[in-house]
């Protein structure tokens, strides 16, 4: 037997339909664990490092080559991770390399076609390096960059990846995919006194020598308010307190009364401020969590459906700390990491550095060194967007979900296009840990899993501290418009109310679901509309950059004052987006400080912190955005939200649109007066009436589902069925259509669900692509879709067989 061949079945980070068996050496037998990362031969002369699955002696039915090493001694997938994966793969109709992909960070997946480059920000020497690494170093000095088989090629070994990890890990080399620029820490600028004042005679003489300066003065006095309890003050702090401005600061700066300096204040890193006691919950938030406790008796899930302003949050930090003092790990994910400065920043205030974050906008060395920390178990939570459920925990004990409805937790693309949601209450399944699910605004399929029995449900339906819901008022566009009282996007209310609200020194957020400055620039002589060359789509005018872009594949043309069809140069402007918004408010409120929160304004990777941080510290008056607006903010000084058009929400495509639409105007509106007084909201609008916009009035959340309920049962739509979207996309119309009829016919041929199509999208040509959809629904009857996905997943395999079809390519969405 000790003669026996070891073989062991690898993951490789690849599209491959199964797992890839490998010989392994008999000098390295003992070594090799489940879970641990081997370098591999894959095709012709490719080198990849593949993830253990299978350790076995079954001989493969083709030779099998041996495995080229080892890429660190110890397994860095954990066992409970590869069944994830495997179930993942299989519901989401991948395959188990795509979720390799998706999972691990870029610098576990090192392959042949990485390119090797220095670190130009490496600053020290080279005195420890082995001969093979400092020869690697001088080939990189010479050629600036080096592929993995170059290298080989220089060393003339095979395995020269023990040698790169060293050069990665000591930051002196880097491949290409950490050629992203490195995520920047969030820092506050705080202030503290110069030791030389600290004593009361050199106050005193300080306010004696400063009697001239009143607003120094002040200062002072501000300081003494505040910093007898603390050895520092966030600067903005000090200068609201004070009523003065930067300058005032900077003159006693100058003087050397007061130094200012730089501090983190959330995000991956050591957290300097001194932690706090969890907060103490409300009468009503102490029953929330009594209640959830009671329901985690016997159901895994939990909702919490809590209005805005409610302290979920609060509930949230209180079952962490159960948990923390259980000794077990925490998984809080989030929609959109970026958009959650302040829920970190309150979790590290309260939890310190027992808190990692995960998400893309730390470079992959970061990500590696997060990974190994969970694994380890030196996190203990984990905030993070959906990627977070990829994690080796090996203690899990809860999930939150925060803002469960949003769809930013369902992943488009590549594969797997999975719901961060639905993946975390999967992974849960295998600790037997319990998830907490939390949102304002449930989707309609929690909502239903709550109302048949499957999950927990448990409310907050009060503000905290007592603060009232905000107080909503419709203006009709249709009428203002009849009457020629419009100014521009704005009605005569909306107009007054912001006017209001800046008079009493208030901060105004106005929302429109659309970047840019107009939809599309129009020919009012022939009615030609500019279009994408690549897209099925209209430009849209983006007046700053004086381009037309698509929003699609990123093309981009200059404007120009004549028509490209018939040459007439009366073109017209149509429709609306945050950059015209912006200029039209710019120039009713000249004296009021606009800014703009979109993808466009926040493309830099700190440009989102930056605007909320000049909003937070009221540099800002007028805050004009898309839905970025309305997730995970909290604002003490808004009291004023304008909705500039409802009706956009709700004519949206897609089955969903009137429960988005609801979420969104929901979500911003909470944004309101959510601490000293009720805020107020502003609904423009065409037609008042409408059965969503009634509902958002009356903050009617059950009236809307009830009638989703109806609607969806009539027509067959989730709950009550499950779907799969396929979508075709090929160069060739024709060959697109082909392929399209071929998929459905093929597949109705199984009798397995109802087989929808094909059909042409609302948008079906982009990036060169024409595209064509086909839908899978379940019968009422049964939801299972399993076999329905088999007949599918035969169906695509033999049609890569078909010489004129398998040039297709077909991506699958399960729960569109």
């Amino acid at each position: 037997m000790s003669n026996q061949t070891t073989y062991i079945d690898v993951i490789l980070p690849l599209a491959l339909p199964q797992a890839y068996t490998y010989a392994v050496p008999f000098d390295l037998v003992e070594f090799i664990k489940i879970g641990q990362r081997v370098i591999v031969q894959f095709g012709k002369n490719r080198f990849y490092s593949a993830i253990i699955k299978r350790i076995h002696n079954t001989k493969p039915a083709v030779e099998a080559k041996l495995i080229e090493g080892l890429a660190e001694e110890d397994a860095i997938v954990t066992e409970t991770q590869l069944k994830f994966w495997k179930w993942m793969a299989s519901y989401y109709m991948c395959t188990e390399g795509e979720v390799m992909n998706a999972a691990l960070p870029a610098g576990l997946k090192i392959s042949s076609e990485t390119v090797i480059k220095l670190n130009d920000n490496y600053e020290g020497d080279f005195e420890g390096l082995t001969d093979d690494e400092f020869l690697i170093v001088q080939a990189l000095r010479a050629q600036n960059e080096l592929k993995v088989p170059q290298i080989q090629d220089l060393l003339k070994k095979r395995n020269v990846y023990p040698f790169l990890r060293v050069l990665f890990n000591l930051g002196i080399a880097i491949s290409n995919e950490e050629l992203v620029e490195k995520f920047k820490v969030r820092t506050e600028t705080y202030v503290r006194m110069n030791e030389a004042y600290n004593s009361d005679d050199k106050l005193e003489a300080l306010y004696t020598e400063m009697s001239r300066a009143p607003k120094q003065v002040e200062l002072l006095l501000a300081w003494t308010q505040l910093g007898r309890k603390t050895k520092y003050i966030k600067k903005s702090e000090l200068l609201t307190l004070a009523k003065v401005d930067a300058s005032v600061l900077k003159r006693l700066v100058d003087k050397g009364v007061f130094e200012e300096f730089k501090m983190e204040v959330s995000r991956l890193g050591n957290f300097q401020q001194e932690q706090t006691e969890v907060p103490t919950l409300s009468e009503e938030q102490a029953e929330a969590l009594r209640q959830i406790n009671e329901h985690f008796a016997d159901k895994q899930v939990v909702l919490l459906h809590g209005v805005t302003g409610s302290g979920k949050t609060q509930v949230y930090m209180e079952k962490i700390n159960e948990l923390i003092d259980q000794g077990k790990q925490v998984a809080y994910i989030l929609p959109e990491i970026a958009l959650t400065a302040q829920i970190i920043n309150r979790l590290r205030k309260v939890f310190g550095n027992v808190v990692g974050i995960y998400h893309s906008k730390f470079n992959h060395n970061e990500r590696v060194e997060i990974w190994n920390k969970v694994l380890h178990n030196e996190y203990k939570i984990v905030i993070g967007a959906r990627s977070a459920v990829f994690l080796p925990y090996s203690d899990l004990g809860l999930v939150i979900v925060d803002e469960e409805h949003d769809q930013a937790l369902k992943q488009v693309t590549p594969a797997p296009r999975y719901h961060g949601r639905d993946a975390a209450i999967l992974l849960a399944h295998y600790f037997d840990a319990k998830v907490l699910l939390g949102t304002a605004t449930p989707s309609v399929e929690t909502r239903f899993n709550c109302d048949t029995g499957k999950y927990g449900l448990v409310t907050l339906n009060n503000r905290y501290s007592g603060v009232e819901m905000p107080e909503f008022i419709v203006a009709n566009i249709r009428n203002y418009t009849r009457q020629k009282k419009m100014q521009g996007s704005f009605t005569p209310i909306l107009v007054e109310e912001i006017s209001m609200a800046l008079q009493n020194k208030e901060q105004v957020i106005l929302f429109i679901n659309r970047r840019g400055f107009a939809n599309y620039q129009v020919c009012k002589t022939c009615n030609h509309v500019n279009k994408c060359k690549n897209c099925d789509v209209s430009l849209t005018y983006h007046k700053f950059q004086n381009q037309l872009v698509c929003h699609y594949c990123g093309y981009f043309e200059k404007v120009t004052m004549k028509c490209k069809a018939c040459g007439a140069i009366d073109l017209d402007i149509v429709g609306m987006g945050t950059e015209k918004i912006e200029d039209e408010i710019a120039e009713l409120f000249p004296s009021a400080k606009v800014s703009r929160l979109d993808y466009d304004a926040t493309r830099t990777k700190n440009g989102y912190a930056d605007v909320i941080a000049k909003f937070e510290n009221r540099e800002v008056d007028i805050l004009v955005g898309t839905q970025m607006v309305t997730k995970g903010l909290d604002f003490d000084h808004v009291s004023l939200v304008g909705i500039i058009n409802a009706d956009q929400l709700i004519h949206h495509p897609g089955y969903r649109s009137h429960e988005r639409a609801f979420q969104l105007m929901q979500q911003v509106a909470g944004r309101a007066g959510r601490k000293q007084k009720r805020g107020r909201v502003v609904i423009q609008t065409a037609d008042p009436s409408h059965p969503v916009i009634q509902d958002v009035l009356n903050h009617d959340y059950k009236r809307m589902y009830e009638r989703e309920l109806l609607h969806r049962r009539q027509f067959g739509y989730p709950p009550y069925t499950r779907m799969v979207e396929i979508t075709l996309e090929h160069k060739k119309v024709q060959a697109v259509e082909q392929a399209a009829l071929y998929v459905v016919n093929e597949t109705r041929k199984f009798k397995q669900g109802i087989v929808l199509g094909p059909a042409q999208p609302f948008v079906s040509k982009i990036n060169n692509y024409y595209i064509r959809e086909a839908m899978i629904k379940s019968s009422k009857q049964s939801k299972d879709l399993t076999p329905a996905k088999h007949a599918l997943q035969e169906v695509l395999d033999r049609m890569k067989t078909v010489g004129d079809l398998r040039s297709t390519d077909v991506s699958i969405d399960v729960d569109p």
